[in-house]
C-alpha cells in the first residue's frame, strides 16, 4: 500500500487550523459585536474601528510574516501566532474600556494573522505541490467553509455562559487545538525525499521533459522582491485584490447585525454567515481545479460575475426571506470562496518560489490595507443612513472595477515567468 504524501497532511492541518480560526474569531466574534456595543453603548462605527485596525495591523504585519516564512518556515511562525492569538482571546473577556478591548482585540488579530492561511499555510502548501498545486491549495483552504457553520455554536455558547466566559473559552481552546497542528507544517518536501507532489527524486529526470525541467527549476529560484514589484503584474495583482476586498471586508463585519436589523435572530444571522462560507467551498475547491486547467482570467471573471450577481441579490433581502438570503449565501459564497486560493496561486504562478511568503505578504497589503476602509465605512452608512444599501452598491461598484484587471494579467504559462 502505498504511503500518503506528507503533503496532503499539511493540507489537513491548514484545514483544521483555519477551522478552529474561523469559528472562534474570523466569523466568530462577529456574534459578540452587538452584546459588547451594548454593554459599553459604543456606536458601531467606533466598535467597527477595531476591525479596520486589524485590517491596518495584518497589512503591516503580512509581508513581515512572509519574510519570516521564508527564513525561518512556516512551523515557527504559526506556532507562534497560535500563541499569541489565544491570549488575545482569554485578554477580550476582561476588557473594561475601549482602549483595552482595542489592544486584546489587535493583540488577537496578530496572533491570527500569524497562524492563518493568508501567508504561513499556504506558503507551506504552495511549496509541497506544482502539478496539483491549484487543487491543493483549494482544499487547504476550506478551513473557513467548515468553520463558518459552527459560527451558530459560538452564537449558542454566548447565549448560555455571556461573551466574556465565551471569549476566554475559545482562547484556551485554540492553544488545545492549533499547538499540535502547527508542529505539522513543514517547509519544502525536498529535506524529506520528496519532490513536489510526491515524486521521488530518482524518477524526475526519466518523466520530465525540457520544459518542465525548466519550470521545475523556476519553483526554486523565481523573482525576489525586488524584481517582482517593478513588474506590471505584480501591480495589477495587487490592485485587483485591494478593490475586491474593500467592501466585502465590511459586508463579512456588519452581515450579523445586517440581518438582526430585519428582525433575524442571532442565530439565523449567524447560520447565514455560516452558511455563506460553507458553501463558498465549492469555489475555493472548483477554482482551484479549474485554474490547473484553464485560463485563470476566465475563472477569475466568472468569480466577480458570482459575486455581483449575489450582492444585488442581498439587497432586496427583507423581513422573512430568509430562503432569498440562503441564495444569496449560495451566489456570493461561491463567488468569494474562488478567490481566496486564487491569490497564492497566481502569484506563484507568476514569480515562482524564490521570495513567494514575502510576495504573498506584500499582495495581502493592499488587500488588507483596503479593507480598513470597509467595516467603518458600512459602520457610518448605517449610523448616518439608517440603511446598509449604500454601503452594498458601493461594494457592487469596486468589485467592477476589477473586471478591466482581470484581462490586464497575462494568460497562464505567459506569465512573466516566460519573460525572464
Amino acid at each position: 500500500m502505498s504511503k500518503v504524501f506528507y503533503g496532503w497532511y499539511i493540507v489537513a492541518a491548514s484545514v483544521g487550523m483555519n477551522f478552529y480560526l474561523t469559528m472562534a474569531f474570523g466569523l466568530g466574534f462577529n456574534v459578540f459585536f452587538l452584546p459588547i456595543l451594548r454593554e459599553f453603548g459604543w456606536t458601531r462605527a467606533l466598535t467597527s474601528g477595531a476591525f479596520s485596525l486589524r485590517a491596518v495591523e495584518s497589512g503591516l504585519l503580512a509581508p513581515i510574516i512572509g519574510f519570516l516564512v521564508d527564513r525561518w518556515g512556516p512551523r515557527v511562525v504559526i506556532l507562534w501566532g497560535v500563541i499569541l492569538g489565544g491570549a488575545g482571546m482569554i485578554m477580550l473577556g476582561f476588557i473594561n474600556s475601549l482602549f483595552t478591548f482595542y489592544a486584546a482585540f489587535l493583540l488577537a488579530s496578530l496572533g491570527m494573522t500569524g497562524a492563518g492561511h493568508g501567508v504561513s499555510w499556504v506558503a507551506a502548501v504552495a511549496h509541497w505541490f506544482h502539478r496539483m498545486r491549484g487543487r491543493a491549495l483549494g482544499i487547504a483552504m476550506l478551513g473557513p467553509v467548515i468553520g463558518g457553520p459552527f459560527v451558530v455554536v459560538v452564537a449558542l455558547l454566548e447565549g448560555l455562559i455571556g461573551w466574556r466566559t465565551a471569549t476566554i473559552s475559545l482562547g484556551v481552546g485554540m492553544w488545545i487545538v492549533g499547538i499540535p497542528l502547527a508542529l505539522i507544517a513543514r517547509p519544502r518536501p525536498e529535506p524529506y525525499g520528496y519532490l513536489p507532489d510526491g515524486d521521488p527524486p530518482k524518477a524526475a529526470p526519466a518523466q520530465q521533459t525540457e520544459e518542465q525541467g525548466s519550470a521545475q527549476d523556476f519553483e526554486f529560484t523565481g523573482f525576489t522582491v525586488a524584481q517582482a514589484v517593478k513588474t506590471r503584474e505584480f501591480w495589477v495583482l495587487s490592485s485587483l485584490f485591494a478593490a475586491m476586498f474593500m467592501g466585502i471586508s465590511g459586508l463579512m463585519v456588519h452581515l450579523i447585525p445586517m440581518m438582526e436589523d430585519q428582525n433575524y435572530s442571532s442565530a439565523q444571522a449567524a447560520s447565514l454567515l455560516g452558511l455563506m462560507f460553507f458553501l463558498s467551498g465549492i469555489g475555493r475547491i472548483a477554482s482551484g481545479s479549474l485554474a490547473d486547467m484553464i485560463d485563470y482570467r476566465i475563472v477569475l471573471g466568472g468569480l466577480i460575475g458570482f459575486q455581483i450577481v449575489g450582492l444585488l441579490i442581498l439587497s432586496a433581502v427583507g423581513p422573512g426571506q430568509f430562503w432569498l438570503a440562503a441564495i444569496f449565501a449560495l451566489v456570493f459564497g461561491i463567488g468569494f470562496g474562488g478567490t481566496i486560493p486564487l491569490r497564492p496561486f497566481l502569484i506563484m504562478e507568476m514569480f515562482g518560489a524564490r521570495a513567494f511568503g514575502a510576495l504573498q505578504g506584500l499582495v495581502q497589503v493592499g488587500a488588507i490595507g483596503a479593507g480598513v476602509v470597509g467595516p467603518v465605512f458600512y459602520g457610518w452608512i448605517f449610523d448616518t443612513k439608517g440603511s446598509y444599501d449604500i454601503a452594498i452598491y458601493a461594494t457592487i461598484s469596486t468589485i467592477l472595477m476589477t473586471i478591466p484587471l482581470t484581462y490586464m494579467l497575462k494568460k497562464n504559462h505567459e506569465s512573466v515567468i516566460s519573460t525572464h
